[in-house]
């Protein structure tokens, strides 16, 4: 019996650490920004709220998010973090991902052309597959990052 409670327990405290706040979320819905807004662990797989150019989302919090295939071409993702997010065949021609924390994010098959990613932290993420051409990369940190030429070690 302890341990189930103890499982549940560990499940809820989980859940809430990925959940996104709904007041953010709606003020983005609204007004199409949403600065240093927490919207982590939400799902906009296909949404039509990313399917937009020159979103301002600098600082966000969309850690844990599933954002796969979204066009976020133009945004402005500047110290946001993105870790463990899943950014599968999004769309990310040129934004702003300076200092950006990308820590362990799947971009396979990711369109990062152009894209800025001046000292963003790359740790553990799958770029294998992306598409860099003409990516700005200066100071980011690439410490077992899977890169088209193979697994990146520079900035461990």
């Amino acid at each position: 019996m302890k341990a189930w409670m103890l499982a549940v327990a560990t499940t809820l405290v989980a859940a809430q650490a990925t959940a996104f706040d709904t007041t953010h979320l709606a003020k983005f819905k609204a007004l199409k920004q949403c600065e240093k807004c927490d919207l982590s662990g939400a799902n906009f797989s296909a949404s039509a709220e990313l399917t937009s150019s020159g979103l301002d989302l600098s600082g966000a919090k969309l850690n844990d998010a599933n954002l796969i295939g979204v066009n976020l071409s133009g945004t402005n993702l500047s110290k946001a973090n993105l870790s463990n997010s899943d950014l599968s065949y999004a769309k990310l021609v040129m934004t702003n991902l300076n200092q950006t924390n990308l820590r362990n994010a799947k971009l396979s098959k990711a369109d990062l052309s152009k894209a800025s990613l001046r000292g963003a932290d790359l740790t553990g993420a799958d770029l294998s597959t992306a598409e860099l051409k003409n990516a700005k990369m200066k100071g980011a940190i690439l410490c077992k990052t899977k890169m088209p030429w193979g697994e990146e070690n520079t900035g461990c």
